[in-house]
C-alpha cells in the first residue's frame, strides 16, 4: 500500500528553515519564529526572513525541500556578508504590482523614503535591483550615492542590461505564446521594444499576463479561446504560485501595457 508523505505545515517549515539556518550560520541568533515569518538578530541587528515563497515552491515540488531550503538560506547569507558597492552591470528592473509595495511598507514604513521605484501604470511598478550570486538585492538612494550614479540613468541602465544579459525564448503556436528568460526577469520584458505583430502573430491587440516573475504570457484581444486559456493560468498562478507579480490581464495601447477591461 502506498502511503503518501505528509506536507509540513507553514509553521513547521519554518521551524526547519530556522533550525538550519541557526546551525549553519555562526553568530546568527533565531529571536523568533511566526508562521512563514522568522526573526533572526546578528551583530545586534535584526532582520526578517518571509518564507511564503519559499513555502508555495515547497508544496509545489516538496521531494526538493533541501534544494528549496539551501537556497534561501543562501540568500538569507548574502544578507549579513559585508556591504559591497553596487555593480552598476548587473542593475536590473522588476516589475510587481500595488499588492507587492504595500506589504513592503508595512513591514517597513521608510521603504519608500530609502528606495527607488516608479509607476509603469496605474496597477505595476518598477523597481531596481541588482542581481547578486545568491539573492536579489532592491536598490536603495544610499546605494546610488556611494557609488555616484544618477537616478536619472537607473531606468535606462537596467533596460540596457536586461537586454544585454538575457537570453530571451519564444514558445507557442496558434495565437498562445509564452516568453522564457531564465527564470527570475520574464515579467520585466514588458519594458523592452519587442511588442509587435512580427514577433507575435496574434489576433488583435496584444494582451499579456504576468501572473509571476517567470511567466510571461502572450495572446490577442480577438482570440476568446486563448483568452479565457490565458486568464485561467494567470488564476490559477496567483492562487498557487510562487513569486507573484499580478493577477490583472494586459492590452497593449499606445507603445505600453494597460489593465484591459474583462
Amino acid at each position: 500500500m502506498f502511503f503518501k508523505k505528509k506536507l509540513l505545515t507553514e509553521t513547521e517549515f519554518a521551524l526547519k528553515f530556522a533550525q538550519k539556518l541557526g546551525k549553519e550560520a555562526i553568530g546568527i541568533k533565531i529571536v523568533s519564529v511566526n508562521e512563514l515569518d522568522v526573526k533572526t538578530e546578528y551583530n545586534g541587528v535584526e532582520h526578517q526572513c518571509f518564507l511564503n515563497n519559499a513555502y508555495s515552491e515547497y508544496i509545489s515540488d516538496p521531494k526538493n525541500i533541501n534544494e528549496i531550503t539551501k537556497r534561501y538560506l543562501n540568500s538569507v547569507f548574502s544578507i549579513f556578508l559585508p556591504k559591497e558597492l553596487l555593480n552598476v552591470d548587473r542593475i536590473l528592473p522588476v516589475i510587481k504590482d500595488k499588492r507587492f509595495l504595500k506589504s513592503l511598507e508595512e513591514i517597513n514604513a521608510d521603504f519608500e523614503k530609502k528606495h527607488i521605484y516608479e509607476f509603469y501604470n496605474e496597477e505595476l511598478i518598477i523597481f531596481y535591483v541588482e542581481d547578486r550570486e545568491n539573492s536579489i538585492h532592491y536598490i536603495s538612494k544610499d546605494d546610488l550615492q556611494e557609488i555616484n550614479f544618477p537616478i536619472e540613468s537607473l531606468y535606462e541602465k537596467s533596460l540596457h542590461n536586461l537586454q544585454e544579459q538575457l537570453q530571451i525564448e519564444r514558445h507557442g503556436v496558434n495565437g498562445y505564446f509564452m516568453l522564457t528568460a531564465g527564470g527570475n526577469y520574464e515579467s520585466s520584458l514588458i519594458l523592452l521594444d519587442i511588442w509587435n505583430h512580427e514577433n507575435f502573430l496574434v489576433e488583435g491587440d496584444l494582451v499579456i499576463g504576468i501572473p509571476s516573475r517567470d511567466v510571461l504570457l502572450i495572446t490577442g484581444n480577438k482570440d476568446s479561446l486563448n483568452l479565457h486559456r490565458l486568464y485561467d493560468s494567470v488564476k490559477d498562478i496567483n492562487e498557487t504560485g510562487d513569486h507573484i507579480v499580478s493577477d490583472k490581464i494586459y492590452e497593449f495601447k499606445n507603445g505600453k501595457f494597460e489593465i484591459m477591461e474583462l
